[in-house]
């Protein structure tokens, strides 16, 4: 992209910004909704999904004049993110998101499932207000299959058996559905052909997975505690990621690996542990397969960007992807 079109593109986001602060506006009545919503604001998290799809939206031929709206399906598909986040923390019983309290341990969990809710109802307000109803089947799509996903990791939570495919269904609904929405959304709605729609929704569904991948692969390689949770939190909770569902395939590995999550569910499971099981997932090759996924995912979707118009922003997009 040139100076101009960066330019053009944080103008983008800060006015996303401001539809967001709109969406998250106090209610006529209900004060500890109001309080809720504020604090909701005040919590910035990346915003990478309204820039995959304002990103997206650069290879529309109705770019240009539909701007203001792409803005607002911007701050839409941040709002699904939101609402999805305010719902995992209630059903991790977490106590702070990016350092802050969350909205569940600050007002009550009955309290942050409404919130949710609230959040979910204006989304679907400004479907039908503002005239998105072409996308919304693919907005209700999403919001399905993150459900599916968040069902179908509490349904592989605890098992020593969850297979890689499993895995990757439940990812897809965790984090590659929204990708995918936000990359369509963006192309739909600036007036992309079919083929260009259908390479930014490869792009996006591979990126997601990608992006999942890498953040579970974060808790073997970093010491860098992820968003407030304590190292190996997902492994404590009985959630085993990529690495550990390769790791555990290794038949000499497995042994030691099972007495670890028996370990973790009597909640015997220290910072010794974790290290042992860091040395068990490196030496079964738990890391070098869940990369070699990662790498995979990101070339599916580069070669999706290689199939797209020439345009300034494949180079953002190319940047993303770097690993």
């Amino acid at each position: 992209m040139n100076e101009f079109e960066k330019k053009e593109l944080r103008q983008d986001m800060e006015l996303m910004e401001k539809y967001l602060s709109y969406y998250l506006r106090e209610p006529e009545y209900g004060s500890t909704a109001g309080k809720i919503l504020r604090d909701m604001k005040m919590s910035r998290g990346k915003r990478l999904r309204p820039r995959l799809l304002l990103m997206a939206s650069r290879y529309g031929e109705n770019y240009q004049t539909v701007r203001k709206r792409l803005c607002r399906l911007g701050a839409l598909v941040e709002l699904i993110h939101m609402a999805s986040l305010v719902h995992d923390d209630i059903v991790d019983d977490a106590p702070l998101r990016r350092g802050l309290p969350t909205t569940q341990a600050r007002y009550g969990k009955d309290m942050a499932v409404y919130a949710g809710d609230l959040i979910l109802s204006r989304i679907v307000q400004s479907l039908f207000r503002d005239g998105f109803m072409k996308l919304g089947a693919c907005f209700g799509d999403t919001v399905e299959a993150m459900c599916l996903g968040e069902l179908g990791q509490m349904q592989c939570r605890g098992r020593e058996d969850v297979t890689v495919s499993q895995y990757m269904r439940n990812i897809y609904g965790k984090t590659a559905a929204l990708c995918r929405l936000a990359c369509i959304a963006g192309a739909v709605e600036s007036g992309c052909g079919e083929e260009v729609v259908r390479q930014l929704e490869e792009l996006g569904v591979n990126f997601g997975y990608m992006f999942q991948i890498r953040d579970d692969l974060l808790d073997f390689v970093s010491n860098t505690v992820k968003e407030g949770k304590p190292t190996q939190a997902d492994f404590r909770e009985g959630i085993y990621t990529l690495p550990v569902i390769y790791a555990l395939q290794d038949q000499k590995i497995r042994p030691g690996i099972i007495r670890l999550i028996h370990m973790a569910k009597e909640e015997c499971f220290g910072s010794r542990e974790e290290e042992e099981l860091k040395a068990l997932v490196i030496e079964g090759g738990g890391i070098r397969r869940a990369s070699e996924d990662m790498e995979s995912c990101a070339k599916r979707a580069m070669q999706a960007i290689e199939n797209l118009p020439d345009h300034g922003v494949s180079k953002v997009f190319r940047e993303l992807l770097v690993l």
